[in-house]
Protein backbone atom coordinates (compact mmCIF):
# COMPACT_ATOMS: atom_id res chain seq x y z
CA UNK A 1 0.00 0.00 0.00
CA UNK A 2 2.77 2.17 0.51
CA UNK A 3 4.77 1.92 -3.00
CA UNK A 4 2.85 4.92 -4.38
CA UNK A 5 4.03 7.73 -1.12
CA UNK A 6 6.97 9.59 -1.33
CA UNK A 7 9.75 9.21 0.93
CA UNK A 8 8.34 12.64 2.97
CA UNK A 9 4.77 10.89 3.33
CA UNK A 10 6.41 7.35 4.86
CA UNK A 11 8.16 9.23 7.26
CA UNK A 12 4.91 10.82 8.08
CA UNK A 13 3.31 7.32 8.14
CA UNK A 14 6.42 5.55 10.57
CA UNK A 15 5.19 8.70 12.88
CA UNK A 16 2.02 8.81 12.59
CA UNK A 17 2.18 4.16 13.61
CA UNK A 18 4.69 5.31 16.43
CA UNK A 19 1.59 7.15 17.94
CA UNK A 20 3.11 10.78 17.41
CA UNK A 21 0.64 13.55 17.35
CA UNK A 22 0.09 15.84 14.52
CA UNK A 23 1.62 18.40 16.44
CA UNK A 24 4.43 16.17 17.43
CA UNK A 25 5.00 15.25 13.41
CA UNK A 26 4.67 18.50 12.76
CA UNK A 27 8.03 19.83 15.33
CA UNK A 28 9.66 16.36 14.09
CA UNK A 29 9.58 17.23 10.42
CA UNK A 30 9.79 21.08 10.27
CA UNK A 31 6.60 21.05 8.48
CA UNK A 32 3.51 22.92 9.50
CA UNK A 33 0.28 21.03 11.32
CA UNK A 34 -1.78 21.95 7.41
CA UNK A 35 1.34 19.98 5.20
CA UNK A 36 0.72 16.78 8.04
CA UNK A 37 -2.89 16.73 7.30
CA UNK A 38 -2.16 17.07 3.41
CA UNK A 39 0.47 14.02 4.02
CA UNK A 40 -2.31 12.15 6.35
CA UNK A 41 -4.85 12.65 3.00
CA UNK A 42 -2.79 10.97 0.97
CA UNK A 43 -1.78 8.45 3.10
CA UNK A 44 -5.03 7.80 3.28
CA UNK A 45 -5.90 8.04 -0.20
CA UNK A 46 -3.46 4.87 -0.82
CA UNK A 47 -5.18 2.80 1.00
CA UNK A 48 -3.83 2.90 4.41
CA UNK A 49 -6.40 3.12 7.63
CA UNK A 50 -5.39 5.31 10.10
CA UNK A 51 -7.10 5.94 13.24
CA UNK A 52 -6.64 8.66 16.17
CA UNK A 53 -7.12 8.57 20.02
CA UNK A 54 -9.80 11.05 20.39
CA UNK A 55 -8.21 11.82 24.40
CA UNK A 56 -4.93 11.82 23.32
CA UNK A 57 -5.19 13.08 19.89
CA UNK A 58 -2.23 10.28 19.14
CA UNK A 59 -2.58 8.53 15.78
CA UNK A 60 -1.59 5.04 14.72
CA UNK A 61 -1.98 2.59 11.90
CA UNK A 62 -5.09 0.61 11.96
CA UNK A 63 -4.49 -3.52 11.73
CA UNK A 64 -6.74 -5.32 10.03
CA UNK A 65 -8.97 -6.28 12.45
CA UNK A 66 -9.52 -2.70 13.33
CA UNK A 67 -9.62 -2.13 9.50
CA UNK A 68 -12.53 -4.59 9.50
CA UNK A 69 -14.58 -3.37 12.62
CA UNK A 70 -14.48 0.34 11.35
CA UNK A 71 -15.68 -1.11 7.68
CA UNK A 72 -18.53 -2.85 9.38
CA UNK A 73 -19.19 0.59 11.23
CA UNK A 74 -19.09 2.43 8.26
CA UNK A 75 -21.97 0.04 7.11
CA UNK A 76 -24.36 2.03 8.79
CA UNK A 77 -26.71 4.93 7.94
CA UNK A 78 -24.40 7.26 9.41
CA UNK A 79 -20.86 5.80 8.71
CA UNK A 80 -19.91 5.86 12.21
CA UNK A 81 -19.94 9.64 12.23
CA UNK A 82 -22.09 9.73 15.36
CA UNK A 83 -19.63 8.06 17.36
CA UNK A 84 -17.07 10.38 17.02
CA UNK A 85 -16.39 12.89 19.67
CA UNK A 86 -16.37 16.51 18.42
CA UNK A 87 -13.62 18.35 18.86
CA UNK A 88 -12.93 21.85 20.04
CA UNK A 89 -13.49 25.39 18.25
CA UNK A 90 -12.48 24.37 14.47
CA UNK A 91 -9.56 26.43 12.97
CA UNK A 92 -9.85 27.36 9.31
CA UNK A 93 -6.14 27.98 8.76
CA UNK A 94 -5.39 24.08 9.47
CA UNK A 95 -8.13 23.40 6.69
CA UNK A 96 -6.07 21.35 4.00
CA UNK A 97 -7.28 22.41 0.15
CA UNK A 98 -8.99 19.26 0.16
CA UNK A 99 -10.69 19.89 3.96
CA UNK A 100 -11.63 23.44 2.40
CA UNK A 101 -13.16 21.52 -0.44
CA UNK A 102 -15.60 19.75 1.55
CA UNK A 103 -16.49 22.07 4.18
CA UNK A 104 -17.57 24.29 0.99
CA UNK A 105 -19.69 21.38 -0.05
CA UNK A 106 -20.94 20.71 3.55
CA UNK A 107 -22.15 23.69 4.09
CA UNK A 108 -25.43 22.76 1.46
CA UNK A 109 -25.45 20.14 2.58
CA UNK A 110 -23.88 16.40 0.31
CA UNK A 111 -23.89 13.21 0.11
CA UNK A 112 -21.01 10.94 0.48
CA UNK A 113 -21.27 9.78 -3.28
CA UNK A 114 -21.17 13.52 -4.61
CA UNK A 115 -18.19 14.18 -2.46
CA UNK A 116 -16.74 11.26 -3.46
CA UNK A 117 -17.05 12.62 -7.43
CA UNK A 118 -16.10 15.62 -5.96
CA UNK A 119 -13.08 14.70 -5.07
CA UNK A 120 -12.61 11.33 -7.44
CA UNK A 121 -11.28 9.29 -4.29
CA UNK A 122 -13.25 6.30 -2.72
CA UNK A 123 -15.98 6.09 -0.15
CA UNK A 124 -13.78 4.94 2.63
CA UNK A 125 -11.75 7.90 1.83
CA UNK A 126 -14.31 10.38 2.26
CA UNK A 127 -15.87 9.33 5.27
CA UNK A 128 -12.47 9.16 7.00
CA UNK A 129 -11.89 13.17 5.90
CA UNK A 130 -15.43 13.65 7.36
CA UNK A 131 -14.41 12.08 11.00
CA UNK A 132 -11.78 13.98 11.25
CA UNK A 133 -13.21 16.91 10.09
CA UNK A 134 -15.36 16.33 13.41
CA UNK A 135 -12.75 15.53 15.42
CA UNK A 136 -11.41 19.17 14.56
CA UNK A 137 -14.50 20.60 15.62
CA UNK A 138 -16.70 20.98 12.17
CA UNK A 139 -20.16 20.10 13.37
CA UNK A 140 -20.68 17.16 10.58
CA UNK A 141 -23.78 15.58 11.02
CA UNK A 142 -26.28 13.08 8.81
CA UNK A 143 -29.55 14.74 7.95
CA UNK A 144 -32.01 12.42 8.56
CA UNK A 145 -34.83 14.41 6.53
CA UNK A 146 -32.26 14.30 3.79
CA UNK A 147 -30.21 11.84 3.89
CA UNK A 148 -27.23 14.70 3.51
CA UNK A 149 -24.06 15.33 4.86
CA UNK A 150 -23.93 18.63 6.42
CA UNK A 151 -22.28 21.27 9.00
CA UNK A 152 -24.80 23.05 11.24
CA UNK A 153 -23.64 25.99 13.42
CA UNK A 154 -22.20 29.62 12.37
CA UNK A 155 -18.66 28.28 10.99
CA UNK A 156 -17.92 29.74 7.83
CA UNK A 157 -15.34 30.33 5.37
CA UNK A 158 -14.11 33.33 5.16
CA UNK A 159 -15.07 34.94 1.26
CA UNK A 160 -12.21 35.83 -0.83
CA UNK A 161 -14.15 38.63 -2.42
CA UNK A 162 -15.12 40.97 0.36
CA UNK A 163 -15.10 44.49 -1.04
CA UNK A 164 -15.66 47.83 0.25
CA UNK A 165 -19.56 47.62 -0.38
CA UNK A 166 -20.38 44.43 1.38
CA UNK A 167 -19.57 44.69 5.39
CA UNK A 168 -18.05 41.03 7.40
CA UNK A 169 -21.34 40.83 8.59
CA UNK A 170 -23.78 41.21 5.68
CA UNK A 171 -21.19 38.54 3.72
CA UNK A 172 -21.36 36.28 6.64
CA UNK A 173 -25.04 36.47 6.23
CA UNK A 174 -24.84 35.57 2.64
CA UNK A 175 -23.55 32.12 3.45
CA UNK A 176 -25.25 31.25 6.25
CA UNK A 177 -28.38 32.09 4.78
CA UNK A 178 -27.66 30.56 1.12
CA UNK A 179 -26.08 27.65 2.71
CA UNK A 180 -29.62 26.67 4.90
CA UNK A 181 -31.44 27.54 2.10
CA UNK A 182 -29.73 25.11 -0.10
CA UNK A 183 -29.98 22.49 2.20
CA UNK A 184 -33.76 22.65 2.62
CA UNK A 185 -34.09 23.62 -0.81
CA UNK A 186 -32.68 20.18 -1.84
CA UNK A 187 -34.38 18.06 0.79
CA UNK A 188 -38.24 19.23 0.06
CA UNK A 189 -40.57 18.46 -2.95
CA UNK A 190 -40.64 21.35 -5.97
CA UNK A 191 -44.40 22.63 -5.37
CA UNK A 192 -46.00 21.37 -8.75
CA UNK A 193 -49.74 21.14 -9.35
CA UNK A 194 -51.69 20.54 -12.39
CA UNK A 195 -52.88 23.45 -15.09
CA UNK A 196 -56.33 22.54 -15.91
CA UNK A 197 -57.37 24.40 -19.25
CA UNK A 198 -60.65 24.65 -21.16
CA UNK A 199 -60.87 26.29 -24.44
CA UNK A 200 -63.10 28.96 -23.51
CA UNK A 201 -61.30 30.27 -20.55
CA UNK A 202 -57.80 32.39 -20.10
CA UNK A 203 -54.54 32.32 -18.03
CA UNK A 204 -53.82 35.54 -16.01
CA UNK A 205 -50.50 36.59 -15.65
CA UNK A 206 -48.48 39.30 -13.60
CA UNK A 207 -44.78 40.18 -14.70
CA UNK A 208 -43.40 42.18 -12.03
CA UNK A 209 -39.75 42.94 -11.94
CA UNK A 210 -36.74 45.35 -10.96
CA UNK A 211 -38.23 45.89 -7.23
CA UNK A 212 -35.05 46.86 -5.80
CA UNK A 213 -35.18 46.76 -2.02
CA UNK A 214 -32.34 48.52 -0.31
CA UNK A 215 -32.12 51.03 -2.54
CA UNK A 216 -32.88 54.86 -1.71
CA UNK A 217 -33.97 57.27 -3.95
CA UNK A 218 -34.18 60.74 -3.49
CA UNK A 219 -35.62 63.66 -5.65
CA UNK A 220 -34.11 67.09 -6.34
CA UNK A 221 -35.07 68.43 -3.08
CA UNK A 222 -33.47 65.73 -1.37
CA UNK A 223 -36.77 64.13 -0.49
CA UNK A 224 -36.38 60.47 -0.13
CA UNK A 225 -39.40 59.05 -2.58
CA UNK A 226 -38.04 55.38 -2.31
CA UNK A 227 -36.81 53.02 -0.16
CA UNK A 228 -36.83 49.94 1.76
CA UNK A 229 -39.81 50.80 3.93
CA UNK A 230 -42.10 51.45 0.84
CA UNK A 231 -41.77 47.89 -0.63
CA UNK A 232 -44.71 45.85 1.17
CA UNK A 233 -47.04 48.72 0.10
CA UNK A 234 -45.89 48.40 -3.68
CA UNK A 235 -46.29 44.90 -4.04
CA UNK A 236 -49.81 44.86 -1.77
CA UNK A 237 -50.91 47.75 -4.27
CA UNK A 238 -49.65 45.38 -7.60
CA UNK A 239 -50.97 42.45 -6.20
CA UNK A 240 -54.29 44.39 -5.88
CA UNK A 241 -54.60 46.07 -8.77
CA UNK A 242 -53.88 43.03 -11.07
CA UNK A 243 -56.31 40.88 -9.45
CA UNK A 244 -58.65 43.92 -10.08
CA UNK A 245 -57.97 43.91 -13.71
CA UNK A 246 -58.57 40.68 -14.01
CA UNK A 247 -62.11 41.40 -12.96
CA UNK A 248 -62.11 44.12 -15.01
CA UNK A 249 -61.14 41.86 -18.00
CA UNK A 250 -64.08 40.11 -17.57
CA UNK A 251 -62.82 36.39 -18.51
CA UNK A 252 -62.65 32.87 -16.86
CA UNK A 253 -59.66 31.80 -15.77
CA UNK A 254 -57.54 28.38 -15.57
CA UNK A 255 -54.34 29.49 -14.31
CA UNK A 256 -53.06 32.47 -12.79
CA UNK A 257 -49.37 32.98 -13.48
CA UNK A 258 -46.63 35.04 -11.30
CA UNK A 259 -43.91 36.02 -12.97
CA UNK A 260 -40.89 37.23 -10.92
CA UNK A 261 -38.22 38.60 -13.25
CA UNK A 262 -35.11 39.43 -10.90
CA UNK A 263 -33.50 42.57 -8.74
CA UNK A 264 -36.04 42.30 -6.41
CA UNK A 265 -32.54 42.01 -3.90
CA UNK A 266 -29.95 44.93 -4.05
CA UNK A 267 -26.54 43.29 -3.31
CA UNK A 268 -23.24 43.93 -5.74
CA UNK A 269 -21.74 47.53 -6.63
CA UNK A 270 -23.61 47.84 -10.31
CA UNK A 271 -23.18 50.96 -11.04
CA UNK A 272 -20.92 54.25 -9.65
CA UNK A 273 -22.47 55.46 -6.43
CA UNK A 274 -24.18 52.11 -5.51
CA UNK A 275 -23.39 52.23 -1.96
CA UNK A 276 -24.53 55.63 -1.28
CA UNK A 277 -28.10 54.39 -2.86
CA UNK A 278 -28.51 51.30 -0.15
CA UNK A 279 -30.61 51.81 2.82
CA UNK A 280 -30.51 48.29 3.84
CA UNK A 281 -28.37 45.36 3.90
CA UNK A 282 -29.21 41.32 2.46
CA UNK A 283 -31.22 40.50 5.56
CA UNK A 284 -33.06 43.65 5.72
CA UNK A 285 -33.76 43.94 2.30
CA UNK A 286 -35.09 39.84 2.36
CA UNK A 287 -37.27 40.73 5.18
CA UNK A 288 -39.06 43.07 3.75
CA UNK A 289 -40.13 41.45 0.65
CA UNK A 290 -40.94 37.88 2.22
CA UNK A 291 -44.26 38.47 3.52
CA UNK A 292 -45.67 40.73 0.90
CA UNK A 293 -44.36 38.64 -1.79
CA UNK A 294 -46.06 35.25 0.09
CA UNK A 295 -49.42 37.59 0.45
CA UNK A 296 -49.45 37.80 -3.44
CA UNK A 297 -48.73 33.59 -4.06
CA UNK A 298 -51.92 32.97 -1.29
CA UNK A 299 -53.75 36.19 -2.91
CA UNK A 300 -53.69 34.35 -6.27
CA UNK A 301 -54.21 30.74 -5.40
CA UNK A 302 -57.81 31.53 -3.71
CA UNK A 303 -58.30 33.88 -6.56
CA UNK A 304 -56.84 31.28 -9.51
CA UNK A 305 -57.78 27.24 -9.70
CA UNK A 306 -53.79 27.21 -9.85
CA UNK A 307 -51.18 28.97 -9.59
CA UNK A 308 -47.66 29.26 -11.30
CA UNK A 309 -44.80 30.84 -9.40
CA UNK A 310 -42.19 31.21 -12.26
CA UNK A 311 -38.36 32.92 -10.86
CA UNK A 312 -35.53 34.40 -12.16
CA UNK A 313 -32.90 36.00 -11.23
CA UNK A 314 -31.37 39.71 -11.87
CA UNK A 315 -28.08 40.98 -11.97
CA UNK A 316 -28.09 43.57 -9.37
CA UNK A 317 -27.92 40.16 -7.06
CA UNK A 318 -24.73 38.93 -8.12
CA UNK A 319 -22.47 37.41 -5.80
CA UNK A 320 -19.66 34.48 -5.36
CA UNK A 321 -18.84 33.85 -2.12
CA UNK A 322 -16.93 31.05 -1.20
CA UNK A 323 -19.27 27.81 0.02
CA UNK A 324 -22.04 28.88 -2.39
CA UNK A 325 -22.84 27.97 -5.39
CA UNK A 326 -21.38 28.93 -8.92
CA UNK A 327 -24.52 30.41 -9.37
CA UNK A 328 -25.20 32.25 -6.79
CA UNK A 329 -27.16 35.29 -6.38
CA UNK A 330 -28.93 37.34 -3.93
CA UNK A 331 -32.45 36.65 -5.82
CA UNK A 332 -32.17 33.22 -5.05
CA UNK A 333 -32.12 34.03 -1.15
CA UNK A 334 -35.44 35.20 -2.17
CA UNK A 335 -36.86 32.87 -4.23
CA UNK A 336 -36.05 29.89 -2.43
CA UNK A 337 -37.10 31.13 0.79
CA UNK A 338 -40.28 31.93 -0.78
CA UNK A 339 -40.50 28.35 -2.62
CA UNK A 340 -39.70 26.46 0.81
CA UNK A 341 -42.37 28.15 2.62
CA UNK A 342 -44.29 27.66 -0.11
CA UNK A 343 -43.23 23.52 -0.17
CA UNK A 344 -44.02 23.69 4.05
CA UNK A 345 -47.17 24.77 3.79
CA UNK A 346 -48.41 22.29 1.67
CA UNK A 347 -46.36 19.32 3.65
CA UNK A 348 -47.82 20.32 7.05
CA UNK A 349 -50.73 22.50 7.12
CA UNK A 350 -52.90 21.74 3.80
CA UNK A 351 -52.31 24.85 2.32
CA UNK A 352 -51.58 26.55 -1.31
CA UNK A 353 -51.93 22.99 -2.62
CA UNK A 354 -52.64 24.69 -5.85
CA UNK A 355 -49.33 26.17 -6.02
CA UNK A 356 -46.49 25.10 -8.04
CA UNK A 357 -43.17 27.15 -8.17
CA UNK A 358 -40.16 27.08 -11.06
CA UNK A 359 -36.80 28.64 -10.52
CA UNK A 360 -34.31 29.74 -13.28
CA UNK A 361 -30.80 29.65 -12.07
CA UNK A 362 -27.60 28.99 -14.40
CA UNK A 363 -29.14 30.19 -17.95
CA UNK A 364 -30.29 34.38 -18.09
CA UNK A 365 -33.97 33.05 -19.01
CA UNK A 366 -37.20 30.62 -17.59
CA UNK A 367 -39.01 29.49 -20.19
CA UNK A 368 -42.66 27.84 -18.70
CA UNK A 369 -45.91 26.75 -20.06
CA UNK A 370 -49.21 28.33 -20.45
CA UNK A 371 -52.62 27.48 -20.94
CA UNK A 372 -51.15 23.47 -19.81
CA UNK A 373 -48.40 23.53 -22.14
CA UNK A 374 -50.52 24.69 -25.89
CA UNK A 375 -48.46 28.02 -25.69
CA UNK A 376 -44.67 28.83 -24.68
CA UNK A 377 -43.57 31.62 -22.15
CA UNK A 378 -40.43 32.85 -21.99
CA UNK A 379 -39.18 34.86 -18.93
CA UNK A 380 -35.83 36.41 -18.66
CA UNK A 381 -34.38 39.17 -16.46
CA UNK A 382 -33.73 41.46 -19.74
CA UNK A 383 -30.08 42.99 -19.34
CA UNK A 384 -28.70 41.04 -22.65
CA UNK A 385 -31.95 42.05 -24.93
CA UNK A 386 -32.72 45.59 -25.88
CA UNK A 387 -36.27 46.67 -25.42
CA UNK A 388 -36.51 47.37 -29.14
CA UNK A 389 -35.90 45.71 -32.60
CA UNK A 390 -35.30 49.18 -34.83
CA UNK A 391 -31.88 48.04 -36.16
CA UNK A 392 -31.26 45.15 -37.66
CA UNK A 393 -28.77 43.82 -35.27
CA UNK A 394 -31.73 44.19 -32.36
CA UNK A 395 -33.96 42.36 -34.37
CA UNK A 396 -31.23 39.54 -35.28
CA UNK A 397 -30.96 39.04 -31.08
CA UNK A 398 -34.77 38.68 -30.92
CA UNK A 399 -34.82 36.52 -34.08
CA UNK A 400 -32.16 34.14 -32.90
CA UNK A 401 -34.15 34.13 -29.32
CA UNK A 402 -37.44 33.10 -30.87
CA UNK A 403 -35.68 30.41 -32.86
CA UNK A 404 -34.14 29.09 -29.87
CA UNK A 405 -37.27 29.13 -27.45
CA UNK A 406 -39.99 29.08 -30.05
CA UNK A 407 -41.91 31.48 -27.50
CA UNK A 408 -45.55 32.67 -28.23
CA UNK A 409 -44.79 35.44 -25.43
CA UNK A 410 -41.78 36.78 -23.80
CA UNK A 411 -41.68 39.08 -20.60
CA UNK A 412 -38.15 40.99 -19.59
CA UNK A 413 -37.26 44.27 -17.29
CA UNK A 414 -34.27 45.61 -16.13
CA UNK A 415 -34.37 49.06 -18.44
CA UNK A 416 -37.36 50.55 -16.02
CA UNK A 417 -39.36 51.15 -19.11
CA UNK A 418 -42.30 49.53 -19.76
CA UNK A 419 -44.38 48.43 -23.96
CA UNK A 420 -44.48 46.30 -26.13
CA UNK A 421 -41.50 45.47 -28.63
CA UNK A 422 -42.78 47.02 -32.09
CA UNK A 423 -41.87 44.13 -34.24
CA UNK A 424 -43.69 41.29 -36.47
CA UNK A 425 -43.01 38.53 -34.12
CA UNK A 426 -44.33 37.31 -31.63
CA UNK A 427 -45.22 39.76 -28.07
CA UNK A 428 -41.92 40.71 -26.26
CA UNK A 429 -43.47 43.08 -23.08
CA UNK A 430 -41.25 44.85 -21.24
CA UNK A 431 -41.95 45.84 -17.51
CA UNK A 432 -41.08 48.79 -15.78
CA UNK A 433 -39.97 49.11 -11.77
CA UNK A 434 -41.73 50.74 -8.90
CA UNK A 435 -37.88 52.30 -8.36
CA UNK A 436 -38.17 56.21 -9.33
CA UNK A 437 -35.86 57.26 -12.11
CA UNK A 438 -32.83 58.52 -10.99
CA UNK A 439 -29.28 58.84 -12.08
CA UNK A 440 -28.53 54.95 -13.23
CA UNK A 441 -31.92 54.52 -14.90
CA UNK A 442 -31.47 57.80 -17.15
CA UNK A 443 -28.22 55.91 -18.57
CA UNK A 444 -29.74 52.73 -19.06
CA UNK A 445 -33.32 53.70 -19.92
CA UNK A 446 -35.88 56.24 -19.91
CA UNK A 447 -36.82 58.11 -16.41
CA UNK A 448 -40.55 59.40 -15.83
CA UNK A 449 -40.73 63.11 -15.44
CA UNK A 450 -44.34 63.53 -15.42
CA UNK A 451 -47.24 61.18 -14.94
CA UNK A 452 -47.68 58.20 -12.80
CA UNK A 453 -44.71 55.73 -12.44
CA UNK A 454 -45.32 52.37 -13.79
CA UNK A 455 -44.86 49.35 -11.66
CA UNK A 456 -45.79 45.80 -13.36
CA UNK A 457 -47.88 44.06 -16.32
CA UNK A 458 -50.74 42.58 -16.06
CA UNK A 459 -52.07 40.40 -19.07
CA UNK A 460 -54.32 37.78 -20.37
CA UNK A 461 -53.58 34.78 -22.10
CA UNK A 462 -55.79 32.39 -24.32
CA UNK A 463 -55.15 29.07 -26.46
CA UNK A 464 -54.94 31.56 -29.44
CA UNK A 465 -52.57 34.30 -27.59
CA UNK A 466 -52.37 37.29 -26.18
CA UNK A 467 -56.08 39.04 -25.37
CA UNK A 468 -54.85 42.16 -23.40
CA UNK A 469 -52.35 43.91 -21.65
CA UNK A 470 -52.63 45.84 -18.70
CA UNK A 471 -49.78 48.10 -17.80
CA UNK A 472 -50.01 48.80 -13.63
CA UNK A 473 -48.66 51.64 -12.16
CA UNK A 474 -49.15 54.28 -9.16
CA UNK A 475 -52.51 55.36 -9.65
CA UNK A 476 -54.86 54.79 -6.80
CA UNK A 477 -52.09 53.50 -4.80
Amino acid sequence: MTDGLTDRQRDVLALLDSGATTQEIADELGITKSTVSDHRASIRDAGVSLSVDNETGRWAVANEADTSESEATDDTTDFGLSAIELGEEPDESELTDRERVLVSELQQGTTVDELTDELNSRPEVVTAHLKELKRSGWQVYIDDSTDMVAIEGDHVLRSSEHTGTRTRKANRWWELRHNKLVREFRGLQTPQSEQPTHSDNEDWILHMTDLHAGDRVRDDDGNVVYSTDDIPKVIDHITEKSLSLADKHGSEYDTGHILHGGDFVTNSGIYEGQFEDLDAWLDEQHESLMNPLVRQIKAFSERFETVNVVCQVGNHGEHRASGTSKQANADLILYKSIRNTIAHLQDHAGMLDNVSFQIGQATPYKNFELRGGKLRGHLRHGQHRRPQAETSARKKEWLSTLHQHDFDIAFAGHYHVSGRVPWDGPPILFSSSPKPAGEFVEKIGESVKHGEQGVATACGVSDDGLTAVFPIDTRGY
